[in-house]
Parts: structure tokens; C-alpha cells; sequence
């Protein structure tokens, strides 16, 4: 299986790529921008892994 069609590498891609984005975009201090870096990677990383287990009881057919 390739590497960049596994959902979770994806993802990780997705998350580190959008809270890179939004860190640089919105705070001036490095401390702040980190803060909110890791703030923004674990809540998309995390909780995109937390709504598929939930989702995992419910399948579509």
C-alpha cells in the first residue's frame, strides 16, 4: 500500500499542514504560534480519529 494513500498519513499531512497555516497567519510571538500550532494539529489529528471511532458503530448499509 502506498504511503500517501493511507488515510492516516493523509490526515497527518492535512492537520500539520493546516495548523502550520493558521498558526503563521494569525499570531505574532513564537511561543504563541506554537501554542496554537499544536492546539490546531491535535484538535483536527485527534478528533478526526475520535469521530471515526465513534462513527465506527453506524455503518452506511
Amino acid at each position: 500500500m502506498s504511503l500517501l494513500r493511507n488515510h492516516i498519513v493523509l490526515m497527518f499531512i492535512y492537520a500539520v499542514a493546516t495548523g502550520l497555516f493558521f498558526a503563521l497567519l494569525w499570531k505574532e510571538t513564537r511561543a504563541e504560534r506554537i501554542r496554537s500550532f499544536l492546539f490546531i494539529f491535535f484538535s483536527l489529528f485527534l478528533g478526526g480519529i475520535a469521530l471515526a471511532w465513534a462513527m465506527y458503530p453506524f455503518p452506511l448499509r
